[in-house]
């Protein structure tokens, strides 16, 4: 998914920057097109950003006060 984002990045910069030779070379008309790609490219890069990973069960660490360790012991054995 990281890929996907990038390359959505990427492309909405270009046209992003295409912007400005579309507007001195063609008609002003033609500049909504490379407008309206930026708007898509960076709405894909922004709805593949909003999946997120899944979170990490809890483990016991060294780390932990004894508390949360006993608490994530109890939850492990819930689950078996």
């Amino acid at each position: 998914m990281k890929a996907l984002r990038i390359v959505a990045c990427v492309l909405a910069c270009l046209s992003l920057a295409a912007i400005t030779p579309v507007a001195c070379f063609f008609p002003i008309e033609y500049v909504s097109i490379p407008v309206v790609a930026t708007g898509v490219f960076a709405l894909f890069m922004l709805l593949a950003r909003r999946k997120t990973p899944p979170e990490r069960p809890r483990e016991v660490s060294f780390m932990n006060t004894d508390e949360e360790n006993e608490a994530i012991r109890k939850e492990q054995e819930k689950k078996k």
